[in-house]
């Protein structure tokens, strides 16, 4: 490693290029967008946001790889960074219940703020990243399950969605946990 980072070799690793390059894609995609529809209006600030998400997403990666050799470790991580990140962008894009103005959507929130405390509580270790994400998912149900009972909605399919994904990261850290 030390010496891929003396020779600049680390950059020529194609998956790194293919996820930055990804993001770069993306974060110019609404741009060209603008220049030939009136559909696609994005602000500065819209702008700031999605690479703060992207970037985030993309440093919580390159951190992962760089920490924890394991697949299964590193695949948790994937799918606990894909749900948090389409939980706060589809969130704050148009909302899960209603649309992104309805204040039961912060709800959602909840859970992967549980996944973000148990893995700092855990120390980012495997078997405090099963609790996290197993955390997650009864955080996920609960909010359907409140969301329903106050008569705001009835989410299940999100839920179903999220709440598995959680549990299979919890499954890949349960198998990261027994190496």
């Amino acid at each position: 490693m030390v010496e891929q980072a003396k020779t600049g070799s680390v950059w020529r690793n194609p998956w790194r290029l293919i996820g930055w390059g990804g993001i770069a894609v993306l974060m110019l995609t609404p741009a060209v967008a603008m220049q030939f529809t009136d559909e696609v209006n994005w602000t500065v600030g819209d702008f700031i946001f999605a690479f703060l998400m992207l970037g985030s997403v993309g440093l919580a990666v390159e951190l992962t790889v760089r920490a924890n050799p394991a697949w299964s470790y590193r695949a948790g991580v994937g799918i606990m960074l894909a749900v948090s990140f389409l939980t706060v962008w589809i969130n704050l894009a148009v909302g899960i219940v209603g649309n992104e103005d309805n204040p039961v959507n912060a709800l959602f929130f909840l859970a992967p703020l549980a996944a973000v405390a148990g893995s700092v509580l855990g120390g980012f270790r495997a078997g405090g990243m099963v609790i996290a994400t197993i955390l997650a998912a009864m955080v996920q149900i609960a909010v359907m399950l409140y969301i329903w009972v106050a008569g705001a909605g009835f989410p299940i399919g999100v839920t179903v969605f999220f709440s598995t994904l959680w549990l299979v990261a919890a499954g890949l850290f349960r198998q990261a946990a027994r190496r």
